[in-house]
């Protein structure tokens, strides 16, 4: 049975858990491998764009959500190792461990709290460390000059610093999970559509879904009042988007750009 000499992991334990337990599985197991050159034609971008401006009034973008992980660089990933101390150490040294949640872990509680500052990191989940950040509806749109910019820079800088993180030079950061390779975020929007909007906002977004881009009616909110009109909420998400098309993306939808 092929396994991982590094770590341990059995193909059959990766099969099951779906995770990489180190960096070396990634040339151990098969898996897909992520396309990042797919970009979303013109010609797509304009028939989805079209949709959006002749229906300004049936789509009302609800909040924005953008997820960073990274795994520890000679460390098992945390299906055999959680290494929370050195996490939160790593933290430290680069004076960030102010972003860090309460016991060091995101609950329920903390998202419902105060979603309105929602930003921080979080430790003890299937990466060593995860960066979380909700901006609701109105408020994704800040300028560089608007106080707090400066932090979304150094946080981001931090995350790029290769030096500490697990890191392939072909496929890029290696996240517990095979679909995380590569930038290691997943980006995510909630959008409330008009009922008589829906079937013909996801034959828009049916086309896209080869370049990774999901879309589903969300779990946690199927319906909502806005106003007094019955809305169904959507979650639109995708993983490890190249800027230039997330750009395109986000002018689509109004968004003037992301952290």
């Amino acid at each position: 049975m092929r396994f991982c000499r590094f770590c341990g992991t059995k193909e059959s334990q990766f099969r099951k858990s779906g995770k990489f337990g180190c960096i070396h599985c990634v040339s151990v197991f098969d898996y897909p491998k992520p396309n990042h050159k797919k970009i979303i034609s013109d010609k797509e971008i304009q028939t989805l764009e079209n949709f959006v401006k002749e229906n300004p009034k049936s789509l009302t973008l609800l909040s924005l959500r953008t997820r960073i992980t990274r795994n520890l660089k000679s460390n098992l990933f945390p299906f055999y190792e959680p290494s929370e101390l050195k996490s939160k150490q790593l933290l430290v040294d680069n004076k960030m461990d102010f972003f860090l949640y309460p016991n060091q872990s995101l609950s329920t509680e903390t998202r419902n709290e105060n979603p309105e500052s929602m930003m921080g990191f979080y430790l003890g989940s299937e990466d060593h460390i995860r960066f979380e950040k909700i901006v609701p509806g109105g408020q994704w749109c800040r300028k560089k000059n608007e106080s707090g910019f400066g932090n979304y820079l150094s946080i981001y800088r931090f995350f790029f610093q290769k030096e500490n993180w697990a890191h392939h030079p072909e496929l890029g950061f290696v996240s517990s999970c095979p679909t995380n390779l590569g930038a290691g975020r997943r980006d995510s929007l909630l959008v409330a559509v008009e009922p008589e909007a829906v079937s013909e906002f996801f034959s828009k977004l049916q086309s896209l879904l080869e370049f990774g881009i999901e879309f589903a009616p969300s779990s946690d909110h199927r319906t909502r009042n806005i106003g007094k009109d019955r809305v169904i909420v959507v979650k639109i998400s995708w993983k490890n988007a190249s800027v230039i098309q997330k750009r395109k993306f986000y002018k689509i939808l109004g968004l003037l750009g992301s952290y």
